[in-house]
């Protein structure tokens, strides 16, 4: 990807990178933040929208592309309790597609931490549920829950039981579409991948 080329800045011992801001704001002042799975293909900025889903169908750069972006529509992304990501489900293994190989158990073990930067605070995501549900009863399932009672609801439908996590503070929700028991068209259902937000240095 051209783009991580030209703005991941690698310093003389190859032991730690760094994001230019200033050249990605450049670029697109709606890019906010940079996700990264080690070993995956997801190394993407994050796109804030505004609500009228652009980047569903736009590119970092702002430009009409049918891959879309990895975008959030949250008002106060990473400063909310829950941040929710979002991104397609590319057949060419593209933008979030590989999230659905977190319902394969050495995968989930393999990729369990991932990185989110953004200008101010990088931080570090511990995965502790994943599962594949239908979007209108997953909101159902949450809508009158509070902060706490979501947590035990995400650990609960969990296709894996996951341990050692702690208090959870803060949370961000990766989520794509899923095609596993799936009888519409579009789909309806989706892989959701939930994670515990610390903050780095």
């Amino acid at each position: 990807m051209e783009l991580i080329e030209n703005v991941i800045i690698k310093d003389n011992d190859d032991k730690k990178s760094e994001i230019d801001w200033d050249k990605l704001e450049e670029i697109n002042p709606d890019i906010i933040g940079w996700i990264n799975i080690e070993n995956t293909k997801i190394n993407y900025p994050i796109l804030k929208d505004n609500d009228n889903l652009k980047y569903l169908k736009h590119s970092f750069d702002g430009k009409y592309n049918s891959n879309g972006s990895i975008f959030t529509l949250n008002d106060n992304p990473f400063q909310d309790n829950i941040t929710i990501i979002y991104g397609h489900n590319m057949k060419s293994g593209l933008m979030f597609s590989e999230l659905a190989n977190y319902m394969n158990k050495n995968f989930l073990n393999e990729h369990s931490n991932f990185e989110i930067y953004t200008k101010k605070q990088n931080y570090k995501a511990t995965i502790f549920s994943c599962y594949s549900i239908g979007v209108n009863i997953e909101e159902k399932n949450i809508k009158s829950l509070s902060y706490e009672e979501e947590i035990e609801y995400y650990k609960k439908a969990s296709k894996y039981y996951i341990e050692n996590i702690n208090e959870i503070k803060k949370i961000v929700k990766l989520s794509t579409c899923s095609y596993l028991n799936n009888h519409t068209t579009p789909t309806d259902q989706r892989y959701y991948i939930v994670a515990m937000l610390e903050k780095i240095d």
